[in-house]
């Protein structure tokens, strides 16, 4: 990455070659596997290549609060009030991640592990990411890992899972009945990066009989406004630094 610099903010993959003395062959590999990872973009212009958008926004958290620490006062909160456990959850090589939880105060709770993974069509905080990003990653994902079945109601046929990815981004909010743990209802939200980009997504996971009425409904509410707050807070930041 130290090729790219003011002067030369854009190159060609022959001037990548060139500069680090490597045949076209193994600098079109390199570059091809840079874009893949969206460390390298191709110029406006078409001609030659520039920094991705992750690299801005690896070099832009170096000076931030990391998500996990803008998310965690809001994790609280809603554990607080609701006694729900509460998760922070990621996306890492296709596939969820939970990141962050805080347990509630009821007797009975049900939620991931920090650091469980589990396939994104499998749960609402999955799903909550998964319908937001780039088609051509979705499609990436789901020739990757399928849609293997987890409880009775896991999502398996591509259709269901397009129609439901749908109502998750017309509602900007997404539910799961039991279908990544059987006896829940998760409900989550996505939290976007300055860039735009979906990179995480908040969510209660609440056993079944409490997941109705007006509970579900100030549930929705509490994480629909948490999303939308740590998405501000990383905003913020990015505001500051400019």
């Amino acid at each position: 990455m130290a090729l790219f610099s003011e002067a030369s903010p854009t190159l060609t993959v022959g001037e990548i070659a060139d500069r680090l003395h490597l045949p076209r062959s193994t600098a079109y590999r390199y570059v091809g596997a840079l874009r893949a990872h969206r460390l390298l973009e191709t110029a406006p212009d078409g001609d030659g290549f520039r920094l991705g958008t992750m690299i801005l926004e690896l070099a832009a958290t170096m000076s931030r609060k990391p998500l996990r620490e803008v998310a965690y006062p809001f994790l609280e909160q809603i554990a607080h009030e609701t006694g729900e456990t509460v998760n922070l959850c990621g996306l890492r090589d296709h596939v969820g991640v939970c990141l962050e939880k805080v347990d509630g105060t009821h007797a009975l709770r049900v939620a991931h592990e920090l650091g469980d993974t589990y396939p994104l069509h499998a749960g609402a905080t999955g799903k909550a990411i998964y319908a937001f990003l780039d088609p051509d990653e979705q499609r990436a994902i789901l020739e990757d890992i399928g849609l293997p079945r987890i409880t009775d109601t896991t999502i398996t046929r591509i259709s269901d899972l397009r129609a439901e990815l749908k109502r998750i981004r017309a509602n900007g909010y997404s539910e799961s009945r039991g279908e990544s743990l059987e006896g829940t209802h998760g409900i989550a939200a996505p939290i976007f990066s300055p860039t735009g980009r979906v990179i995480a997504s908040i969510g209660a996971s609440v056993p079944r009989h409490r997941a109705v009425g007006q509970n579900r409904e100030r549930i929705i509410g509490l994480v629909l406004e948490a999303a939308q707050s740590i998405t501000e807070g990383l905003n913020a930041q990015e505001v500051r630094e400019t």
